[in-house]
């Protein structure tokens, strides 16, 4: 599936803007309200902070006659989380999967010249057959989530609403339906760049596709609906971190003289290698400096805020960051097109938070298939995507997990083995015996030794984290990442000598953790949770945000965000 574009041959509707939204179950008229789409409705009214359940939504468009002969889809870029779309009464479409993309194919369903009513009935009650997940049953659980408020498997703000943009395309009806790039490096010194184009359309055998990249155009006849294209670029010149050279792409489906259709993109030639120490970029051996972080902020709540996505990435080249972990959930593309542009390695991290041994089962697994499968399909060109993760801190010491995970590395793998597959876990650990992570290309640990355990404690701490760091390598003999680590301060706290909660304990834990890091040789590199403080739910260790941010939630820097800034530049 191709996200929408307006080019030369593809027009493009934007519906963001002012909807209205209402409980689902309401009848009065006083009870509907105006909404913003894109974004979260958690933070936009006070009564619907913690809202779960079932919210519809309305918006009203009109299209032109001109397009009676066009191809016309909506293309939601993600809602949260499940979601039935009904146009002008009729049920549509609908979608299960949350943060992802999906299109629903409306040509013969648009009403020409006359007002259209589409309403999107959004649903983000917390279940165990949904992610994120919540509502778990606590028996044997090891860590119990029943006190929080709401009851997640989380750690963030359990958002619900049409987080990102929704359009309207408009295109032939014969057109241009996916498009795979995969590239490779004959030799880094001979600057030879291979790059093939897998290209998928509706055009069956009647057509050519062109692609035109570098100045120069390449054909192929489309046979049963595809045509692969092979182009070479001598003296290409490769995306790395201190050059992230983009090319234009430009692809056309053509009959005769005629362009049916047209798709721009930019791509990077560029490749992954890893063995039992190292993860490579173009033959060279990367260290990942960078966090895990979430993509919020202060009424907005999850939604789509350019400017932020901006803020964001300032912030991240100001302090020295090469990389993140898109926890817990895709984000939006626009994250990735800028991290393609500005040289930032990320590791897209599926939806699947919160999964525990009452997920092991066909339904779930069947759900995490598919969302693996899709974020993939969404995110596979992007040469910044350098590791695909599976899941974000599961139950995965339970006998049932070995299989569940066995499969979700396969599928992640047969849709694309050219990078890296891994899965975020917090075990292996005293204990807590993970037996999941074995078949796993890189090994992601969370550890919290001097916050959750020896709290407090540095020198205990430190001792601790060096000696697992060890026990993990020798069990798996596999690149080690420590994708979380960290400690809360509240923002303006401080203390001397440093305790808990101070913004000089946050520098020193963190501090102390790079160094035993760093002293590994198969570790890759250190991703600090988090980049910024962010709502979630109410407990008594979450003062109103989580505070592990290197930044406040409204992106200032805290103390350890200077020690930062001065060890990574």
């Amino acid at each position: 599936m191709l996200r929408a574009q307006e080019n030369k041959k593809r027009a493009l509707i934007s519906l963001s803007g002012i909807w209205e939204i209402k409980k689902d179950k309401s009848t009065e008229e006083e009870d509907i309200r105006p909404i913003a789409v894109p974004g979260s409705w958690n933070e936009q009214y006070q009564d619907f902070l913690y809202e779960e359940g079932k919210m519809r939504y309305k918006k009203t468009f009109h299209l032109s006659k001109d397009f009676e002969e066009k191809a016309i889809r909506l293309y939601f870029e993600a809602v949260n989380t499940r979601s039935e779309i009904y146009l002008n009464g009729e049920k549509v479409g609908e979608n299960e999967v949350g943060y992802l993309p999906f299109e629903i194919d409306i040509t013969d369903k648009v009403k020409f010249e006359e007002e259209n009513i589409l309403e999107v009935l959004v649903e983000n009650e917390l279940r165990t057959d949904s992610f994120p997940a919540g509502n778990t049953p606590q028996e044997d659980l090891l860590v119990g989530t029943a006190d929080r408020r709401p009851s997640t498997n989380f750690d963030f703000l359990n958002y619900g609403g049409i987080i990102r943009p929704v359009t309207i395309e408009i295109t032939n009806k014969e057109k241009i339906t996916d498009i795979m790039v995969d590239t490779s490096l004959s030799s880094s010194k001979e600057k030879r760049g291979i790059i093939n184009f897998e290209i998928l359309t509706n055009a069956n055998n009647n057509g050519t596709i062109e692609v035109v990249i570098a100045g120069e155009k390449h054909q192929k006849d489309i046979e049963n609906g595809k045509a692969d294209v092979k182009v070479e670029l001598e003296n290409a010149k490769f995306w790395n971190l201190e050059n992230p050279y983009l090319y234009d792409v430009e692809i056309n489906l053509k009959r005769k003289d005629q362009t049916l259709d047209s798709y721009k993109m930019k791509i990077g030639i560029r490749k992954i290698r890893w063995d039992s120490k190292n993860l490579y970029l173009n033959d060279e051996p990367l260290k990942l400096k960078g966090f895990g972080k979430h993509e919020e902020f202060p009424v907005l709540g999850q939604g789509t805020f350019y400017p932020l996505i901006v803020k964001d990435y300032n912030l991240l080249k100001w302090i020295g960051a090469n990389s993140f972990r898109t926890s817990h959930y895709p984000y939006t593309e626009d994250w990735l097109d800028l991290a393609d542009q500005l040289g930032i390695l990320v590791i897209d991290e599926a939806p699947h938070v919160g999964i525990t041994r009452y997920h092991y089962n066909d339904e779930t697994t069947k759900l995490c298939v598919k969302s693996i499968k899709r974020m993939i399909d969404r995110d596979k060109n992007h040469p910044s995507v350098i590791m695909w993760s599976v899941a974000n801190e599961p139950e995965s010491t339970h006998p049932k997990s070995e299989e569940f995970f066995k499969q979700l590395y396969e599928t992640a793998k047969k849709s694309d083995k050219t990078r890296p597959v891994t899965f975020v876990s917090c075990m292996d650990m005293p204990g807590r015996e993970d037996v999941s992570l074995k078949y796993f290309d890189i090994i992601c640990i969370n550890r919290y030794f001097g916050w959750y355990v020896f709290q407090g404690r540095l020198d205990e701490a430190i001792s601790a984290l060096n000696e697992n760091l060890e026990y993990v390598y020798k069990k798996y003999n596999k690149p080690i990442l420590l994708t979380e680590f960290g400690a809360d301060a509240i923002p303006g706290y401080h203390y001397d000598p440093p305790i808990l909660f101070s913004e000089e304990y946050q520098k020193e834990l963190i501090k102390r953790y790079i160094e035993v890091i760093d002293s590994k040789d198969y570790t890759i590199g250190e991703h600090i949770w988090a980049f910024a403080d962010f709502k979630t739910q109410e407990e008594v260790r979450r003062p109103i945000y989580n505070h592990k941010g290197v930044f406040t939630r409204d992106r200032q820097p805290k103390i350890v965000a200077h020690y930062l800034r001065d060890i990574w530049k």
